[in-house]
């Protein structure tokens, strides 16, 4: 430990050194200890979300209902802004569905995410949160949807097109009372607890066949957004992870892999107006948790 400090000192230290909100839920998954502070706390998910999608859709892999094989063709319709590369291709592209699966993970692709989410279906991603017991979290929105309630427009207006939207996320600051910020059942939104709920699931395989649990590790290990829960961990650790960033929230919950330690963290924040401070903040939040775990290294 820092200092001789444990983990919860060093995470309320940070906590009360941040201008917003942080929460966190992590699991031991060998000696089955926690740590958790503001667990409970409803948080809005930003991409974070995304995991929640790629379980349901390797769990339709193994119903039959979804072939990760098939082929998705870019249409301009499907362009979506912020994060991602498939608003930048050419119509006509196509990629495999774990291709879109891939690319919804590891570069948080805004566009291939709302299709994910077309593909699988709301009614059934809801029951699988149900089934989980993640009762606290509520995905009424894609990430068109979420954007969109930045600005609170309706994702469903004609009216509204890529361009239109897309220069308005450049122009135009999102207010902290925006729409996709409440902590709502209206809004996207989690919490720490029930991220780790989502995180053990995965670990264990349930509903899930060992390929297709595989197959999501694989995706989520290729992660290329690495500051928060990787960011002051020692350079032989793995994760396999998912990060989430809208207006004042940064957000990352996977799994670590440290010799033959491993376990689940869920880092969760809000109303923090500078995000480089608090994407520090969540790295040293996983180092503090590593080095409970661990051990210093």
């Amino acid at each position: 430990m820092a200092d001789g400090q444990s983990a919860m000192e060093r995470i309320k230290a940070l906590a009360d050194g941040f201008e917003g909100v942080v929460g966190v839920a992590a699991k031991d998954f060998g000696t089955g200890s926690e740590i958790r502070f503001n667990d409970d706390v409803i948080f809005p998910t930003a991409s974070t979300f995304k995991t929640v999608l790629l379980y349901e859709m390797y769990r339709q892999v193994d119903q039959g209902k979804v072939d990760p094989k098939s082929r998705f063709v870019l249409t301009d319709d499907m362009r979506v802004p912020g994060s991602g590369v498939l608003q930048d291709l050419d119509a006509g592209a196509t990629l495999t569905i774990k291709d879109v699966a891939m690319l919804m993970i590891t570069v948080s692709d805004n566009a291939g995410t709302d299709q994910i989410y077309k593909l699988i279906g709301h009614e059934p991603v809801a029951e699988t949160l149900e089934r989980l017991g993640m009762h606290h979290t509520y995905l009424p929105m894609g990430c068109c949807g979420i954007l969109s309630k930045l600005h609170d427009l309706d994702p469903d207006d004609p009216n509204l097109t890529y361009d239109e939207l897309n220069r308005l996320l450049h122009e135009k600051e999102s207010g902290p009372d925006s729409f996709a910020l409440k902590e709502t059942p209206e809004n996207d939104i989690s919490t720490p607890s029930d991220m780790l709920i989502l995180l053990e699931a995965i670990e264990r395989g349930e509903g899930l066949s060992t390929s297709s649990r595989d197959a999501m590790f694989d995706i989520m290990r290729r992660q290329k957004y690495t500051d928060r829960i990787p960011g002051l961990l020692p350079f032989a650790a793995r994760v396999a992870h998912k990060t989430g960033s809208i207006h004042g929230v940064r957000n990352d919950v996977g799994i670590v892999y440290y010799g033959d330690k491993k376990y689940a963290i869920a880092l969760m924040s809000k109303r923090g107006e500078h995000g480089m401070d608090a994407t520090r903040m969540l790295a040293e939040v996983s180092r503090a948790v590593f080095d409970e775990f661990v051990g210093p290294v």
